[in-house]
């Protein structure tokens, strides 16, 4: 294993009713969003941090009575390490019912793939080996032609949103007014690295102003802490990436 510190519990908050926040834990790990149905206690995530971190997530389960054996689908932001390692033990634990793993174009056929060369950007010096995991290729569900998504009383608008990755997308909630963005934006004026394989600082730039035009109060990011005040963190986030030089 890569970092021992995650594999602590992840303790879960509720950010409204059926959606829980696990915070990362330790390095390279990234929030994870959990959709609960009441009534069946199926479970729906946004990304799936690392795999050092995945025992920790199962333990902040037993705290709100789920199983992860309960686990239907994985909705991918995009296809970086710190979101997606924990992909391969999952479905290597579940493999009589694995979850169905939904992700955008580029991220999809990345995933598909298996190119570590992508998930692992090289100028990070990690590999799948550091963390005891396996690249291999994953069945995915492309959500290219896909305007929405609907889970647990939820219907989440999909909106391309590149720059940190050639796949990342943005998912919106537009009743509750919930952004779960991924990489793209974060609170206190920060946004995502742009220096990877497939990313672009004018994209991110592009999509940051995008996101900047929808209407939000909570705000999930992959990374650091939620908020809700979206509108504010985010016009503060557009404001500063701005005053960077495009490409």
């Amino acid at each position: 294993m890569f970092y021992n510190r995650g594999d602590s519990k992840k303790k879960a908050r509720e950010v409204v009713k059926n959606l829980y926040f696990f915070p990362e834990n330790g390095i390279l790990d990234c929030n994870i969003f959990c959709l609960v149905d009441n009534a069946s206690k199926e479970i729906n995530l946004f990304d799936i941090g690392n795999a050092t971190s995945l025992n920790g997530l199962f333990e902040g389960f037993q705290d709100l009575n789920l199983n992860y054996e309960n686990i239907k689908k994985i909705f991918i932001t995009h296809e970086h390490v710190d979101h997606v390692l924990g992909l391969y033990p999952l479905v290597e634990k579940m493999k009589d019912d694995p979850p169905e793993i939904f992700a955008y174009d580029e991220t999809a056929r990345i995933l598909r793939k298996g190119d570590v060369n992508q998930i692992f950007p090289g100028n990070l010096g990690i590999t799948p080996e550091m963390f005891g995991v396996k690249i291999t290729p994953l069945n995915i569900t492309d959500l290219t032609d896909k305007k929405e998504i609907r889970s647990s009383g939820f219907t989440f608008q999909i909106y391309h949103t590149p720059g940190h990755s050639l796949g990342s997308i943005s998912y919106y909630e537009p009743e509750k007014k919930i952004l779960i963005p991924g990489d793209v934006v974060f609170t206190q004026g920060s946004f995502g690295r742009y220096d990877f394989p497939g990313g672009s600082l004018k994209q991110l730039q592009n999509s940051i102003k995008f996101i900047s035009r929808l209407d939000v109060i909570y705000l999930l990011p992959g990374h650091m802490d939620i908020s809700d005040n979206g509108n504010q963190e985010i016009k503060y986030s557009c404001n500063m990436i701005q005053m960077f030089g495009g490409t």
